[in-house]
């Protein structure tokens, strides 16, 4: 049947490999949240707004989740 998720921009794209580097990179205990993930995309040179915009799109695209605060990245077909 192929990936049933709906599909991202390419921004979109840029800034979950973005995340994925970050949450790969933290400890295994470590909880991260929206606000540490959009700090994160600012360092990377993304305006706040539009870091806000991508992770929105990906959570409600299911390329994020979030548990009790605490995003977690899905692992990828």
């Amino acid at each position: 049947m192929g990936n049933s998720r709906t599909p991202i921009t390419s921004s979109e794209e840029a800034a979950l490999n973005h995340l994925e580097q970050y949450f790969n990179a933290a400890d295994d205990d470590e909880t991260l949240t929206q606000e540490d993930a959009v700090d994160y995309l600012m360092e990377q040179g993304i305006e706040r707004a539009d870091a806000r915009a991508h992770i929105e799109q990906l959570l409600l695209k299911g390329y994020l989740y979030e548990v009790e605060d605490e995003l977690r990245l899905p692992s990828r077909p």
